[in-house]
């Protein structure tokens, strides 16, 4: 199955001060970890940036923003429009704990949907979702259209959205940490607390 994982970087990092996809953790940076995941379940991995030089070191193709100062969503919809594939799974560049697994679950959704996100506690998580290529016309007539919350957009697509019940019957046990994203320093701490946790666990 050819799959392609995009990695959003395109993000102002404001409420960090520095750019938080090349914070260290254990060893790698968040977009480095990110990739690794990544290389596991697809066949491809693209990143969406628009500052590019600072993501040369990862070899990997690096796509601007179509669409400039447009949030999240101009972000799906390059990635999407680069995309030579069917199946996506799109990942934002602060989620330092993706699992593998659940993209699986995700990507297989897309069998019967445009879109699979997870939906955690009442909470969406489109930065951490599968789509198929063809919901990209979608994204870009809400961007004409300056229509952009990503919720109206998946909810002018077909999207499956998986509660963690559905999830926990497929055999996935919903991780906090797999959801977790780092936006100022006191989570890029928490981040580093929880490798550190992590790490022990796994001895």
């Amino acid at each position: 199955m050819s799959v392609t994982g995009i990695i959003l970087a395109g993000g102002q990092s404001s409420r960090m001060g520095e750019n938080k996809a090349l914070l260290n953790i254990d060893g790698k940076t968040v977009i480095e970890r990110i990739a690794d995941r990544l290389a596991a379940i697809t066949s491809e991995t693209i990143v969406i940036a628009n500052s590019k030089e600072e993501y040369q070191f990862l070899g990997l193709p690096i796509v601007s923003d179509q669409w400039k100062e447009k949030g999240p969503l101009a972000g799906i919809q390059s990635g999407l429009s680069a995309s030579k594939t069917q199946r996506n799974l799109i990942v934002a560049c602060d989620m330092p704990f993706i699992s593998a697994e659940l993209g699986k679950i995700l990507l297989e959704e897309l069998d019967s949907h445009q879109a699979a996100v997870p939906e955690i506690a009442g909470r969406l998580h489109p930065l951490f979702a599968a789509y198929r290529k063809d919901a990209n016309e979608a994204a870009e007539r809400a961007l004409k259209e300056d229509k952009l919350r990503i919720r109206d957009f998946l909810n002018d697509i077909d999207t499956s959205f998986l509660k963690s019940e559905e999830l926990r019957k497929r055999g996935f046990l919903n991780e906090e940490a797999y959801f977790f994203n780092m936006n100022c320093p006191d989570e890029y701490r928490q981040a580093l607390k929880m490798a550190g946790e992590m790490k022990k666990g796994s001895k």
